[in-house]
């Protein structure tokens, strides 16, 4: 890894979008509504019609698009970071900005998923139990930190499970940086970054191979460290901060791990990952899929995401009370719920998303003028 000093002074750039990261959002989301739909439950007349390879591709791969969120995390938070001297002033006031930017998305979903979930509870006359555990108080508190999984808590929504590795990934990733910063300031000590982020990235293959027990979803971000790494290490190669040819060893070795565990997983990191760093090195990340629609669902990704599963719920049950089970009523249920879907998931990126953006965009973030020297 490269280090660099200089005394240069900052100039301000244009913003740069990155249209084939939101184009990866969108199918990503999209993927993960997909699998959600529970096609052997709720179609299995339709499935049933399609080749098999099709149904595996299109629904039962669709979690990971999960892998595709975690790599497309990494490398938008280096990209954000690039020229940031970060101190716990710093920390702070960019913690507050992506709790500022996540919350009040995430906080409705809840209150929408309660109320969905307490629908379902009256309508079907059984016990108020969101995805099977009673409300508490405790509970929805640790929900609003982002911490149920850690102290044992199910999640009121199955997918918000991401969301506390998430919040997790900025902050590791946000300290191990400052460290490295800390070490060129403090001790002059050169190729700090590989002294922080080899132990890193090693601790993170170890996980991915399955050394440690796997008791299912995890609840810390050591398990899934790699994905997120991986997005990182794909912007420092092309940003000139990584060796490219070092990037792709780690990504071999991640590749042949998932490979021999039969992990969708980390392979789906390791593909994203290139993807991205391919993109920037061919000069297109800023072209590939800037379809309008592609485009538009990944600026309603996040919402997407949220609030997708119980609105297939009761668009599905809804539809097959109305309307007689066959292939044609699957079909068409499919489709409408699909659509209702992004219908809802468009009127909470206008109503709640955007503002929280706007409202993130005003938390007071200080980069330093002075290079970082790593």
């Amino acid at each position: 890894m490269n280090s660099k000093n200089s005394s240069t002074t900052s100039v301000a750039k244009p913003k740069v979008h990155f249209h084939f990261l939101d184009a990866l959002r969108g199918i990503a989301a999209l993927w993960v509504v997909l699998y959600h739909t529970r096609p052997h439950e709720r179609l299995t007349q339709l499935i049933s019609l399609l080749p098999e390879w099709l149904v595996v591709v299109v629904f039962k791969w669709g979690s990971l698009g999960v892998a595709i969120f975690f790599v497309l995390s990494g490398f938008v938070i280096a990209h954000s970071l690039r020229e940031t001297k970060i101190d716990l002033a710093y920390l702070k006031s960019f913690t507050l900005r992506r709790l500022t930017r996540l919350s009040p998305p995430y906080y409705v979903a809840i209150v929408v998923a309660l109320g969905f979930a307490f629908i379902s509870s009256h309508v079907k006359g059984e016990p108020f139990e969101p995805l099977g555990e009673p409300l508490s108080f405790q509970r929805l508190l640790a929900h609003v930190f982002y911490l149920q999984g850690i102290f044992g808590f199910k999640n009121i929504d199955d997918v918000y499970w991401t969301l506390c590795l998430e919040v997790q990934f900025y902050l590791v990733f946000c300290a191990l940086l400052a460290l490295a910063q800390w070490l060129v300031s403090s001790w002059n000590l050169r190729y700090s970054r590989a002294i922080v982020f080899v132990p890193a990235a090693v601790v993170a293959a170890v996980f991915s191979m399955g050394i440690f027990e796997n008791n299912g979803r995890p609840v810390i971000f050591l398990p899934l460290w790699y994905g997120f790494l991986m997005g990182v290490f794909a912007y420092w190669s092309w940003n000139d901060k990584l060796n490219p040819i070092i990037f792709y060893c780690y990504a071999v070795l991640l590749l042949s791990v998932g490979i021999i565990k039969s992990s969708n997983f980390t392979v789906a990191c390791v593909v994203t990952a290139v993807l991205l760093l391919e993109a920037g090195r061919a000069n297109r990340i800023q072209v590939w899929l800037n379809w309008s629609w592609l485009q538009f669902l990944g600026k309603i990704s996040y919402s997407l995401y949220l609030t997708h599963v119980y609105i297939l719920g009761i668009s599905f049950f809804i539809g097959y009370k109305l309307l007689k089970r066959n292939v044609w009523s699957e079909f068409l249920c499919l489709v409408l719920a699909m659509l209702i879907c992004i219908s809802f998931a468009t009127i909470m990126w206008q109503l709640v998303e955007k503002p929280s953006i706007k409202l993130s965009q005003k938390v007071k973030v200080i980069k330093s003028k002075e290079g970082i020297g790593v």
